[in-house]
């Protein structure tokens, strides 16, 4: 009896023999379309599991392969994540991995797609929980960049190797069970249908925007409606002072109401244009605050990094001078409000992260009274919690679903 196997073996064993142009009448070509694509198809009984293989279009590629494609996310190995069987370009041996398709990073980073890929992938390998694969590199053989075995090994996630004869049938079948259940739990967790936008998630905290001073305050300018413009002639300037002392957390329905019935689509879009607000006067302060002590260099170096996510864990980049006279990065979050009075604000933990991971140099500008032609503000450097009275009033839930994978 032929076991799967012997046909894994009979591509090792052959296809270096074979000629350089694909012939449909092969033996090789007709077990790696073919026979193993039916046989493991049969064996996953999954229709949205798309199995197919290729030695290539005319020429025979160095490196064949088998791949195993979920539907919903792709149907080519160009795109997307997806599992394959790869073949070493020598015939020693071959892998059953998770890979990424290079295209969608060729798409999104050009002649950063390698770098970029990598970390994708490293984000999954973080993720997973504990397996029998390996979360280490693959080596194919003699491959450069630009050649397609090569973005197969920067975008594998997990791989498990065999050497030619070093296996049987039972290890294929479990080994290629474990990685389904790892592929499956995977792609429960997509809430897009575009690859491209699954990299941008993962990669959000590398890759926010970062628009310098004077263009960040135009954008915000265009996007605040015109009934929210300000006389012409007229600028608003922020001033510093310290924060009120002699507010207690009583009187709370005085410095914090409460109305009956609250129209949220409203206040929320009150709330982003006074964030916006606030963020354009930082962004105006930090500049000439820079230019007053003579830094017209770092001026232009204040960056506003949280046009399209919070990634970053705050608002803005700019500098502050120390005792002997270096220019040291600041990161800023700003917490705006319209009321009259410093009240309580809303900070997510993800802002609470940055500001231990940068300590000293994380700061919170807290504006109040922003629509003033002389809005308030104080600065608050370090942890916030230090800062900060932090109480607990918004959590994440989601549902007790059982383990996919113990």
């Amino acid at each position: 009896m032929i076991t799967v196997k012997d046909k894994f073996q009979y591509i090792l064993n052959n296809y270096l023999g074979t000629a350089k142009i694909v012939n449909k009448e092969n033996e090789s070509f007709q077990i790696l379309t073919h026979t193993l694509p039916s046989e493991i198809r049969e064996f996953i009984n999954d229709d949205k599991l798309i199995v197919k293989g290729s030695m290539g279009q005319t020429n025979k590629s160095d490196c064949p392969w088998i791949s195993i494609l979920n539907s919903d996310i792709t149907r080519t190995t160009q795109s997307g994540i997806y599992i394959v069987y790869l073949f070493k370009k020598d015939m020693t041996g071959f892998y059953l991995s998770l890979n990424q398709g290079i295209k969608n990073f060729q798409d999104l980073f050009q002649s950063k797609k390698y770098e970029y890929a990598v970390k994708v992938a490293k984000y999954f390998k973080d993720e997973i929980p504990e397996t029998t694969f390996s979360k280490g590199e693959i080596h194919l053989g003699d491959v450069k960049p630009g050649q397609r075995a090569f973005g197969y090994e920067k975008t594998t996630v997990l791989s498990k190797y065999y050497p030619i004869n070093n296996y049987d049938d039972k290890i294929l079948k479990n080994d290629l069970s474990e990685l389904i259940k790892i592929y499956n739990m995977i792609s429960k967790h997509f809430n897009t249908s575009s690859y491209n936008e699954v990299i941008k998630q993962i990669l959000a905290v590398d890759l926010p925007v970062k628009i310098d001073g004077d263009k960040a305050i135009s954008e915000i300018k265009n996007y605040i409606d015109p009934e929210d413009e300000t006389p012409y002639g007229f600028r608003r300037k922020l001033k510093e002072q310290k924060p009120f002392i002699d507010l207690t957390r009583n009187f709370k329905r005085l410095t914090s109401p409460t109305f009956g019935k609250i129209d949220y689509i409203k206040k929320a879009n009150r709330d982003m244009k006074t964030g916006l607000v606030g963020e354009a006067l930082v962004i105006d302060y930090e500049k000439e605050r820079l230019i007053s002590i003579g830094r017209e260099d770092l001026e232009c170096q204040v960056k506003w990094v949280s046009r399209e996510d919070d990634g970053y864990g705050y608002d803005i980049e700019s500098f502050d001078i120390d005792e002997n006279g270096n220019a040291v990065p600041i990161k800023i979050e700003v917490k705006a409000t319209s009321s009259r009075l410093d009240v309580e604000f809303f900070i997510s933990k993800n802002e609470i992260d940055a500001s231990k991971k940068y300590k000293k140099n994380y700061c919170i500008y807290r504006l109040y009274d922003v629509y003033s032609e002389n809005p308030k503000f104080y600065r608050a450097f370090g942890e916030v919690s230090d800062n900060f009275i932090l109480d607990p009033v918004t959590f994440m839930a989601r549902y007790k679903y059982p383990e996919i994978i113990s």
